[in-house]
């Protein structure tokens, strides 16, 4: 019989942990979003966002555009466009030199760095080139192991699908974590199909599917993958106007401000920086309570990428002189 409640397999109770999480960088200390004081520049600040991967449930976009509403009353006279893009399209527009005053984007993106500016007051090793960090999280995913019947104790590559979003690497996840075989890999909404038809006993996925279960009202219990996240929202500027370039800053104070970060659960997200989770979403609750260990360079481009997941693949079904070079990659 299906339920409405989705339990947890492996619930930490070490929450406390997130305190101590860095996802390898540091950040400036979060404060209220009402505390800005007005800015000196007045005009209009143009935010683009790019979905690079699949999200929780809801628009990143629209949960942009509510933080700038709120930022622009508090900073009259600064106006935040938020304009969605695909990678496509947003790679285009910067070729052709039409630049915006920050970008927000994930997954496959690496034409980012070319528009990019050295951040004052950020450091996020994921997001480095040359001593300057360029861009910082502002919200994340995660992956994890779905059963609606088994204790996760008998995984294989005969039982388990591999769930592939647009712009992640989930072999890597399976990989890391030690698993070795030939699994299969489906399109998400396929993999997700399949382990509720019973063809699959257990699931590789990642938050949004924590979103699925729960439309659907079916049953499952996770378990967190803690060795490699690629599913990070990042967030940074391109203004190189001074004052445009300090309003800027502003902004993302404001989004990484712990009471902006506290309302992500309204887009089924997690925050790199505190928890947002209560007992009502085990499943979430669970996810945030982890540190990833690992995740790939912000700005790998698509070779890099392709080179990637062929390895953490090859390293899946055995190849342990792969292993090594995987390392390469992660940061």
């Amino acid at each position: 019989m299906k339920r409405r409640r989705i339990s947890t397999a492996v619930l930490s109770l070490a929450l406390a942990a997130l305190a101590a999480f860095c996802f390898i960088f540091a950040y400036p200390a979060l404060s209220d979003a009402h505390t800005a004081e007005p800015l000196g520049y007045t005009g209009i600040l143009r935010l683009w966002h790019i979905d690079g991967f699949e999200g929780g449930t809801g628009s990143r976009a629209s949960f942009l555009a509510r933080v700038a509403g709120g930022f622009e009353k508090r900073n009259e006279g600064t106006l935040v466009m938020v304009v969605s893009h695909t990678p496509e399209s947003a790679r285009q527009a910067i070729n052709e030199g039409k630049l915006p005053d920050m970008i927000s984007f994930g997954g496959d993106c690496s034409f980012v760095l070319e528009a990019a500016l050295p951040l004052e007051g950020y450091t996020c090793a994921a997001a480095s080139a040359g001593g300057a960090t360029y861009a910082v999280p502002w919200c994340r995913g995660g992956y994890l192991l779905f059963s609606a019947e088994g204790d996760f104790s008998d995984i294989s590559a005969e039982n388990t699908v591999i769930s592939q979003g647009r712009g992640s690497v989930p072999y890597a996840a399976v990989a890391l974590e030690g698993m070795r075989g030939d699994f299969a890999l489906l399109p998400s909404v396929q993999a997700y199909t399949a382990l509720i038809g019973g063809k699959y006993k257990y699931m590789l996925g990642t938050q949004r599917d924590v979103y699925r279960f729960i439309t659907r009202g079916f049953s499952v219990s996770v378990k967190p993958v803690e060795s490699y996240c690629d599913l990070w929202q990042y967030i940074c500027v391109c203004a190189g106007e001074a004052q445009k370039y300090e309003a800027c800053l502003r902004f993302m104070e404001s989004l990484l401000s712990e009471t902006v970060q506290k309302s992500l659960s309204s887009v089924g997200m997690l925050s790199p920086y505190c928890s947002v989770y209560g007992e009502e979403n085990a499943a979430m609750r669970a996810l945030e309570s982890i540190s990833p260990a690992k995740t790939l360079f912000a700005f790998a481009d698509a070779g890099a990428r392709e080179a990637f997941a062929a390895l953490a693949e090859g390293v899946l079904k055995g190849d342990e002189n792969g292993a090594k070079k995987l390392e390469n990659y992660l940061v």
